[in-house]
């Protein structure tokens, strides 16, 4: 099926139910977006017959993808989104965006550049930008909010041809090592090397020698920010650093939800060599540990955790299909208690929610959540809350002030694995 039919096959297979609608956060708090209904699969009829569409409302779509989630038949609607934000820019609209929006965006799809020139004197660059005078010159001049929740850049997290454990019980038993191919993404690269650490620690303790290769970022804030051409370039350049894995099998880990999306969903569209073999080789870190549990692979030695815990599943592992891996893992260990939430979206989206004029919206979006937490908090429901987004976490200790991490560490305290200088 050539691309304009299968558009269009997508497209004839919304049934106009506006579940997408009825279940779209920004819809939910910000009444003059019309929906993904009507800027998706409404609009693009017009598009296709060449008629010109508002642009503008566009850039009110999150990329969270809750829209094709709930869609009972499975519409793409955000490629149709994502599409037209692309054949806008080709044409010359603006999509409404103002000289410093146009900026603003290019600095924010650049994660990987800024955990570049973030983690050069991370002190410095941490202090800097919690100077307020610097967020208001950065509100006034870029565009993104002074309340944002920026996060703290770290020592960035190493790349590794291979990395082997120092103390593996399998490997003295002279039991073959495996090997996976771990993609950490721009937070933990730059804003969470600890818990890449832990990641590399928990697949070591499981048999595995972890490969880090020297990859881009996977293209997710580009592509949020309107850089196509971009996004194809950097899909490029890390598939070709994954390719002699992925032609040897190697399972390729994830410990960011949306980079995991991204390698699932986008990256097999792609024309280039491995492309057809990223998105059934991916998994997300938990996903994977779950299958070795399936298989009676998984190191299940878990010593005793009394905690407490709330969840909260990214928006973009549901969009995976997967359910919650990371529930079903945690329950395995005697004495955690894990309340999934099941709050909604937190807001941030990425770097939607850093923007000056999406910032109250996206806090807006993620009341519900924060309110859950608080309350879970205060009546010693839980005593931490973990999700796998370095994004969500960010943006719950924002607007909940609950301390957030990711789920890696509870099964590094199972494990009796450490880490010095935890933060």
């Amino acid at each position: 099926m050539g691309l304009e039919q299968d558009k269009a096959a997508n497209l004839d297979a919304c049934i106009k139910c506006s579940a997408c609608t009825s279940q779209c956060p920004v819809a939910a708090v910000y009444p003059f977006f019309p929906g993904p209904k009507n800027v998706g699969p409404d609009a693009e009829r017009l598009r296709l017959e060449g008629f010109e569409t508002d642009a503008g409302y566009l850039n009110y779509c999150s990329n969270c993808k809750t829209c094709e989630i709930t869609c009972p038949s499975g519409v793409k609607i955000t490629d149709m989104i994502m599409r037209a934000r692309e054949k806008a820019q080709e044409t010359g609209h603006s999509n409404g965006k103002t000289h410093q929006h146009q900026v603003r965006d290019l600095v924010l799809g650049r994660a990987e550049y800024l955990g570049k020139l973030g983690t050069i004197l991370p002190v410095l660059t941490n202090l800097v930008l919690g100077i307020p005078l610097v967020r208001t010159l950065m509100e006034r001049t870029l565009g993104i909010g002074r309340q944002a929740p920026l996060p703290a850049y770290k020592p960035r997290l190493k790349n590794s041809a291979s990395r082997r454990s120092r103390s593996i019980e399998l490997e003295e038993h002279g039991t073959p090592r495996k090997q996976a191919v771990y993609f950490p993404g721009c937070f933990i690269k730059y804003n969470d090397s600890l818990t890449g650490k832990a990641v590399i620690k928990v697949l070591e303790r499981n048999g595995y020698d972890v490969i880090v290769p020297e990859f881009h970022c996977c293209g997710v804030p580009l592509q949020a920010n309107g850089h196509f051409r971009e996004v194809r370039d950097i899909i490029r350049k890390n598939l070709a650093l994954m390719y002699s894995y992925l032609q040897a099998d190697v399972p390729v880990i994830t410990s960011c939800t949306s980079c995991g999306l991204a390698l699932k969903e986008e990256y097999p569209k792609s024309e280039h060599p491995g492309a057809k073999h990223i998105g059934r080789q991916t998994y997300d870190l938990f996903e994977f540990l779950w299958k070795l549990h399936e298989r009676g692979e998984l190191a299940e030695n878990f010593r005793e955790v009394s905690l407490s815990l709330g969840y909260h599943a990214p928006c973009h592992l549901k969009a995976q299909g997967i359910g919650t891996p990371a529930v079903r893992l945690l329950r395995l260990i005697p004495g955690v208690r894990v309340n999934d939430l099941d709050g909604g979206c937190c807001g941030l989206s990425g770097s939607f929610g850093f923007k000056q004029e999406r910032y109250d919206l996206a806090m807006q979006i993620g009341n519900p959540l924060f309110s859950r937490v608080r309350q879970g908090v205060t009546e010693r429901e839980f005593e931490v809350m973990i999700t796998e987004c370095g994004g969500c976490q960010v943006q719950i200790q924002h607007g909940s002030g609950a301390k957030t991490e990711h789920p890696i560490w509870i099964i590094m305290e199972a494990y009796g694995l450490d880490l010095k200088h935890k933060n």
